[in-house]
């Protein structure tokens, strides 16, 4: 089977305002930083428009400044959970921009199977590679991605 190759521009263009974004990896390890710098880039632009853009950001742990700093520097988060250690996003929440959930990395995947954390719009993984299948390759650290591809709506795989 053929896979549909997009930039990170155009797969941040299918994450919407409010939806809830689910990520895999941990620290900067096997997190899909460059959809989140372009969702970063396309919140700034669509508040420069007078719109909204924020979403919420489920993640097992840390994810490293592409991530949290692009995200909470872009004013595009409204809700973070799980494990950070972002200067940037800790100033946003201490601030009150952000709602935090400071959810011990091992129990967002059991919050998210549970229900607690609401629905996944998006789950966005980084893999080193696809069958023709369909089966998916982890890089480096998994984290929560096993957990967000099976409950979320959609994927983007990178």
């Amino acid at each position: 089977m053929q896979y549909p190759f997009i930039t990170a521009e155009e797969a941040a263009e299918f994450i919407k305002n409010d939806y809830v974004i689910g990520i895999g990896g941990f620290s900067s390890v096997g997190t899909p930083k460059a959809v989140t710098e372009a969702l970063a880039k396309k919140a700034e632009a669509e508040h420069a428009k007078g719109n909204p853009f924020q979403i919420s950001l489920i993640a097992g742990g840390s994810t490293g400044d592409q991530i949290d700093g692009a995200l909470s520097r872009a004013k595009a988060m409204k809700f973070r959970a799980g494990f950070q250690s972002n200067k940037d996003l800790r100033t946003a929440i201490n601030k009150g921009e952000v709602q935090y959930s400071d959810i011990h990395l091992s129990h967002v995947a059991q919050d998210l199977r549970y229900g607690f954390l609401g629905d996944v719009d998006y789950a966005i993984i980084e893999v080193c590679a696809i069958e023709p299948y369909g089966k998916v390759y982890l890089t480096a650290a998994g984290g929560i991605s096993p957990t967000i591809a099976r409950l979320a709506k959609k994927g983007i795989i990178l």
